[in-house]
């Protein structure tokens, strides 16, 4: 009798899941309140103009919808369940839209913020046959946060006019939006039959889930067709593409006016373009000199110096473990720029405990500045690399934010999460509030101090495992 035994071949080399590794110091809730005062109702995902238009477009289209179907109110939980599964199908097929116009071109593609491109995709590829656009069940359910209007709802519940102040029920705003995109879509134009409450109804008491995502794909069959001007107006904008937009006459009051938060905006941006700042250390020394009466913008260029310094040195730590998951630390120590790096930080955390001991009467600003004493009373107790590295990885251990980089284990630094490159910097929202106001004409051109420093939203890691 033969025995035959089974063999794998991969073909391809094994490549791990990368994970986002999160808020590292612990210092993400302080960053926020500073993110707050220069860029309020705003987030780092809130960085392209174009999603306004499109989520707006979405929320009309949806809404029309969900009210055929029978749905009217939104507030119970079950009842936004029921909402946001009439808009999700937009969402994505927005996405696919984009892929299926520029499949010729993935690097195009790839610039351009798509959450859930990764499954999308594919899915395009394929002929658009797999239930909800290729993603598993896990996935699908996380598009609420992980797609495009989880990361705007902020705008949506905020910005004057884009909704009733519910997030879901489409105001003047998003109604302008909605005409203004349906003409540059020509060919490819919504038209609903006028079927479309019972088509609706029929659609939500199927029996099965899902039904919603068939029913757009029976009912929006021309989304991927398009005339020449067809990527310039109606696709999301490349992350590096600083020009101002089509709709700009429609989105600049949106954003920068109407309201106290918008004039904070307007003012910000305006101030950023005369500061001539060429780097980010430098912007934000700026905006605490010319704030310097609001007590929090005030403190803006002392936290961002310690907050990256702090970032500074976990990346120098991450750099020694690019080769090896598990390195001494003393060797880590022992590198070239380890002595540098460990005395900007212990600076850079003094700086911030004298700046705090003589605005204790304004401390109380700050809800959450206890986690920058800690940290800074943590790592300005010595610059010695082999001190100062081991109390950062203690701190990062106990005090960090989401998955951990790193731990210290028997003298020993080991890996816990890939690395994707240096960490971005606590950026305080200020790339994104710039990047808009390109796009709505407020600057003619990307300020210098913050042209490069692209912030990245979650489209590399939006697979839900």
């Amino acid at each position: 009798m033969t025995i035959e035994t089974s063999h794998f071949f991969f073909t391809a080399p094994w490549e791990p899941v990368s994970v986002r590794r999160g808020d590292a110091l612990g210092l993400g809730a302080l960053a926020d309140q500073f993110a707050d005062a220069v860029a309020p109702d705003l987030s780092n995902r809130i960085s392209d103009g174009r999603w306004v238009t499109l989520l707006a477009w979405s929320l009309v289209q949806s809404h029309q919808v969900f009210q055929a179907s029978g749905g009217r109110s939104v507030v119970t939980r079950q009842e936004q369940n029921q909402r946001y599964a009439w808009l999700r199908p937009l969402e994505l097929l927005w996405v696919a839209r984009t892929i299926s116009l520029l499949k010729a071109d993935t690097e195009d593609w790839k610039q351009r913020p798509l959450s859930g491109r990764r499954r999308v995709a594919p899915w395009v590829e394929e002929g658009m046959k797999a239930d909800r656009f290729g993603m598993t069940p896990k996935q699908f359910q996380a598009y609420r946060q992980t797609g495009p209007y989880g990361g705007y709802r902020r705008a949506f519940r905020k910005w004057p006019g884009l909704t009733i102040g519910d997030g879901w029920t489409p105001g003047p705003q998003s109604v302008a939006l909605a005409r203004w995109l349906d003409d540059k879509l020509k060919g490819a134009r919504l038209q609903l039959a006028e079927d479309v409450s019972r088509s609706a109804k029929m659609a939500r008491n199927k029996e099965g889930r899902d039904s919603e995502n068939k029913w757009w794909l029976e009912h929006w069959q021309t989304f991927d067709q398009a005339d020449k001007a067809a990527e310039l107006n109606t696709l999301p904008r490349q992350r590096g593409d600083f020009s101002e937009l089509a709709e700009a006459v429609l989105l600049k009051p949106l954003i920068f006016g109407q309201d106290a938060a918008g004039d904070m905006r307007l003012t910000i941006v305006q101030s950023i373009a005369k500061s001539g700042a060429t780097d980010h250390v430098s912007l934000c020394q700026y905006l605490s000199q010319h704030f310097s009466s609001d007590p929090t913008i005030a403190r803006l260029a002392t936290f961002s110096r310690l907050a990256d310094a702090g970032l500074d040195a976990m990346n120098y730590i991450n750099e020694a473990l690019k080769r090896e998951p598990k390195v001494a630390l003393a060797d880590v120590a022992r590198g070239g720029a380890a002595k540098e790096v460990c005395k900007a930080l212990q600076e850079a955390a003094q700086g911030w405990l004298a700046v705090q001991a003589g605005s204790a009467a304004q401390a109380t600003t700050l809800r959450h500045a206890d986690a920058a004493d800690r940290f800074a009373q943590t790592m300005a107790a010595s610059a010695v690399p082999l001190d100062c590295f081991r109390q950062l990885l203690r701190h990062h251990e106990t005090y960090g934010g989401g998955l951990r980089w790193f731990v210290l284990r028997d003298a020993h630094v080991e890996a816990r999460t890939l690395s994707k490159g240096e960490a971005s910097r606590y950026g305080f929202r200020l790339w994104a509030l710039c990047r808009l106001a390109v796009q709505c004409g407020v600057l003619t051109k990307m300020p210098k101090a913050l042209h490069d420093d692209i912030e990245l939203d979650n489209d590399d890691d939006d697979d839900a495992q």
